[in-house]
């Protein structure tokens, strides 16, 4: 009997040890023509989080690896990426040799799937394009930084306001996510731009198409996924400073941050100022009320271990936009309104500096998110949390500079939790579901959308295989809820609120009490012909719930 107990403690304490192992990864790497070693290649783990870089040797090490199935990713300047599966059970060796390359023909996504995924491999269509592209194009925000992209477009009102449209559907219609987490801020707007901090972005993916299938009913058009910059090798700590200038406003710009990576703990922090005057073209030359302000502040906090990584990052977007209203003289001249009610000329000084002027919003937006992910015996598991509130004031009154006309108090709690299944016979499958709670509170003079609360929820499934190295197959079906409340809302002569039984009171908004649920779907197939070609077939549905602007619109006001 003693020696069942025995050999029963025996065989627990080995699995224990083979499933808490902690494992490496190490190896050289080289170019394949010279033979020579090359420093300061990237060897990252995208779904972990992790990674290093290769020293003057041309060899890398990456330790505390839990056992399971990793997509590595080998890049370096003007050099072909190297992306591969490796499966990890023990210590283990992989070296590589690597192949000059003008452009990369290889890349890795995360987005619209559930894990990391060669972009040669994945069916589903989707854009890569780094920061380089930014700093290329002169752009005064996130979007306007993407407008040479192919499908891409944009709606501006404004140097500082600018929504993305892919293949001519925008606003609800498609989503952005930033930390893995859906943007919400009011973008049924077309004076409504994105609230992130274009300096904080490395790396933006686009969906196009039906991206529904992940991240929710409101995804019918495409998704962009803005991607915070990647991990730095363990024990390294840099300070960055970005600057920018544009002589047409006399933008200018700046970012300063740190970042560092050590003993698994992991931290980035960055403060932005940005700040333009009123832009020129051939017609109007300095065009009145034109510029911006802006200031920004982020904080990244990690742990990154053996069992998986968590963390946290706090963001607050804080813009002052002029809003251009183009009211002139039969001369030309600019004019706006003063302080008194008078409409007077817009001066040579008034079209110089960073004049806040009338009318103008001041958007704040602040957000708080929470990735995880663990590690199981058996699978892994993704959980990201998020709340966030944006509050949007206009000013449109001189003699009343404190007080906006409108005022939109928006809160919104995300959740995305999903299983990824352990790889079976070649299949990837996960399992999970995702939505969120919101709610608008109106605290300006004018209503232009009514109060309101929404509530989504939507369960997917998603599989992929692929077969003979060179034909992918993937698919994957979603439910999705959304239950929205809203109260009706009486408004007298003077526009204020009134109880319905008021002589004078009509109606503004009826009372909202609905849910909205429907299907979508996708499959596609990638084939890899060769190196340089690689054929996709996608055939996908999409639903798509209104939002309470659409619903309870009552009068002329800015929204498609």
């Amino acid at each position: 009997m003693r020696i069942k107990k025995l050999l029963l403690l025996v065989a627990l304490v080995t699995t224990m040890v083979n499933v808490f192992a902690q494992n490496k990864i190490s190896g050289t790497v080289t170019d394949q023509s010279t033979k020579e070693n090359l420093t300061g290649v990237s060897i990252y783990i995208a779904d972990l989080k992790t990674g290093t870089a290769t020293g003057i040797a041309g060899s890398y090490e990456i330790k505390n690896l839990k056992k399971g199935t990793y997509l590595l990713e080998i890049s370096y300047m003007d050099y072909q990426p190297i992306i591969e599966k490796v499966t990890i059970s023990g210590d283990i060796v992989l070296n590589y040799s690597m192949t000059p390359a003008i452009a990369e023909l290889n890349e890795l996504i995360i987005t619209g799937v559930t894990r990391s995924t060669n972009l040669r491999l994945s069916p589903i269509i989707v854009k890569s394009v780094s920061s380089e592209t930014f700093k290329q194009n002169s752009a005064t925000n996130l979007i306007d930084g993407l407008r040479n992209v192919p499908g891409i477009n944009q709606i501006t009102t404004g140097a500082g306001i600018s929504k993305p449209t892919i293949r001519g559907l925008g606003y609800n219609r498609v989503i952005t996510l930033n930390n893995g987490i859906r943007q919400e801020g009011q973008q049924w707007g077309d004076e409504h731009g994105i609230e992130i901090d274009e300096y904080a972005v490395d790396r933006v993916e686009i969906v196009k198409g039906p991206g529904s299938l992940m991240y929710g009913s409101d995804g019918i058009a495409g998704v962009l996924n803005f991607l915070a910059p990647k991990a730095l090798p363990a024990g390294e700590v840099k300070t960055q400073l970005s600057t920018n200038y544009q002589s047409n406003n006399n933008l200018m710009g700046y970012s300063l941050s740190n970042a560092g990576n050590k003993n698994g703990f992991q931290w980035l922090g960055r403060f932005t100022s940005k700040f333009a005057g009123n832009y020129e073209n051939a017609y109007d030359g300095k065009v009145f009320n034109s510029g911006f302000k802006e200031v920004n502040g982020s904080l990244f906090l990690g742990i990154n271990k053996s069992w998986g990584h968590s963390y946290l990052t706090v963001s607050s977007y804080n813009n002052t936009l002029n809003l251009v209203e183009g009211e002139r003289y039969e001369s030309g001249r600019f004019t706006y309104e003063d302080i008194n009610g008078n409409v007077v000329p817009a001066t040579d000084q008034d079209l110089r500096g960073y004049k806040t002027g009338f009318p103008h919003q001041k958007i704040n937006h602040l957000a708080v998110t929470s990735n995880n992910y663990f590690i199981l015996d058996k699978g892994t598991i993704n959980a990201d949390f998020g709340f966030q509130n944006n509050k949007r004031r206009e000013f449109e009154d001189p003699a009343a500079p404190d007080s906006p006309e409108l005022f939109f108090d928006l809160s919104t709690l995300n959740y995305n939790v999903w299983y990824n299944f352990e790889t079976a016979n070649g299949w990837e499958t996960s399992l999970g579901a995702g939505g969120m709670w919101q709610g608008n509170t109106n605290r300006g003079l004018k209503f232009l959308i009514p109060d309101y609360n929404l509530f989504d929820a939507g369960m997917f499934v998603s599989t992929q295989k692929t077969l003979f190295e060179k034909l992918t197959i993937a698919g994957g079906i979603r439910f999705d809820n959304r239950y929205m409340r809203s109260e009706e809302l009486y408004l007298n002569g003077d526009q204020s609120p009134v109880p319905a039984a008021d002589p004078d009171s009509q109606l503004k908004f009826s009372a909202v009490d609905k849910n909205y649920n429907g299907l979508s779907g996708s499959l596609g197939l990638s084939y890899r012909a060769d190196q340089y070609s690689t054929f996709k077939f996608n055939v996908s549905r999409g639903f798509r719930a209104p939002s309470s602007a659409e619903i309870s619109s009552n009068g002329r006001h800015e929204i498609h």
